[in-house]
């Protein structure tokens, strides 16, 4: 099982429109910078521009820009435009009700889920896109 990459892809995508603050950026563009299909950041951008993250502008001299500015927006924001299942995800299967700990593992294990994603929201919440652009800035 491979872990989701869209928050880091989506994180990419704001940072490379935040440090081109004053310019309308094109999927390619993205694309290229994350080193994958521009139709892959076309549907993240979507996802961010339904958060109201982003702007969109279709045609030839199209692209995407913030609709907010970095310092207002957290990593929260973008980690819930693109994120719908959340950090953990339970067995898809049925539990087999001869088995007593198929039966419960979800009650004692849905505690630590909530307590840990709760942990991860509230230190997104306190980093903002501004932070990302401000260390990327320094090493770049």
């Amino acid at each position: 099982m491979a872990a989701n990459s869209r928050f880091a892809m989506a994180t990419h995508i704001m940072t490379a429109l935040g440090l081109r603050r004053n310019e309308v950026i094109n999927s390619t563009y993205l694309a290229r910078s994350l080193n994958t299909n521009p139709v892959v950041v076309r549907r993240i951008l979507g996802e961010l521009r339904k958060a109201g993250l982003v702007h969109t502008h279709a045609g030839r001299s199209g692209g995407s820009e913030l609709a907010q500015s970095p310092q207002s927006i957290t990593l929260y924001e973008i980690f819930s435009a693109v994120e719908d299942s959340g950090l953990f995800a339970y067995n898809p299967n049925d539990p087999n009700r001869q088995c007593a700990l198929s039966c419960e593992i979800k009650s004692v294990l849905t505690p630590v889920f909530l307590s840990v994603t709760n942990a991860v929201s509230e230190r997104l919440k306190g980093i903002n896109l501004a932070d990302l652009i401000a260390k990327l800035a320094r090493k770049m």
